[in-house]
C-alpha cells in the first residue's frame, strides 16, 4: 500500500526472490499459483495499483530465469517452465488470461532473460548453454496459436526483434 518507490520496488524484489528461498521441489508450484492468483484478480485491482504490479511481475519472470540459470538451464526444469505459462497466464486459448498481463509478460520476456544471461557470463568462468529453443516456445505457441489476432501479432513481433538482436549481436562479436 506505501506510493514510496524505493519500498514498492524492494518489496516487488524481495517477494519475487523467494523464488530463490522456497524448497527445489516447490519453486515450479510456487510460480504457477503466483500467476493463477494474480490472472484471477488482475481485473479487481485499481489502475492506481496497475505500475506495481506490473514491476512484480517483471522481478517473478527475472528471478524464474535467475532459477533456471542456478540449475545450469535444466532441459527438464525449463521445459517444465515453459509449460507452466503456456498453462498459465500466457496460454494461448484460454480467454479468462488478461491481456494486459500476457502482453507485459512478452515486453518483458527476453529482457530479463539477457539480464540474467549476462549475470551468469559475468559470475561464471565455464561455459554454459542457454536453451534458447526451448525458452522461445511460449512465444512461439502465442505467435501460431493465440486466439487473439493482436496476441499473435504482438508475438511474431516480439520474436522478430529478439532474433534481430541476437544476429546484430553475434555479427558484432565476429567484427
Amino acid at each position: 500500500m506505501s506510493d514510496k518507490p524505493l519500498i514498492q520496488q524492494q518489496l516487488a524484489n524481495d517477494l519475487a526472490a523467494l523464488i530463490l528461498d522456497v524448497p527445489e521441489d516447490n519453486v515450479l508450484p510456487f510460480i504457477s499459483i503466483f500467476w493463477q492468483v494474480h490472472c484471477e484478480e488482475w481485473h479487481g485491482l485499481d489502475r492506481f495499483r496497475l505500475d506495481k504490479y506490473l514491476l512484480l511481475f517483471r522481478r517473478i519472470v527475472f528471478y524464474s530465469f535467475c532459477w533456471l540459470a542456478q540449475n545450469d538451464w535444466d532441459q527438464v526444469k525449463v521445459e517444465a517452465y515453459t509449460r507452466l505459462l503456456l498453462e498459465g497466464p500466457l496460454h494461448p486459448t484460454d480467454r479468462k488470461k488478461p491481456d494486459a498481463i500476457v502482453y507485459h509478460i512478452l515486453e518483458i520476456y527476453f529482457e530479463e532473460l539477457e539480464k540474467v544471461v549476462e549475470i551468469q557470463q559475468q559470475q561464471q568462468q565455464d561455459d554454459f548453454t542457454v536453451p534458447i529453443d526451448l525458452l522461445k516456445q511460449p512465444i512461439i505457441v502465442l505467435s501460431t496459436d493465440a486466439l487473439n489476432k493482436t496476441t499473435r501479432i504482438k508475438a511474431k513481433q516480439i520474436l522478430l526483434e529478439y532474433d534481430t538482436k541476437q544476429n546484430n549481436d553475434m555479427e558484432d562479436d565476429s567484427d
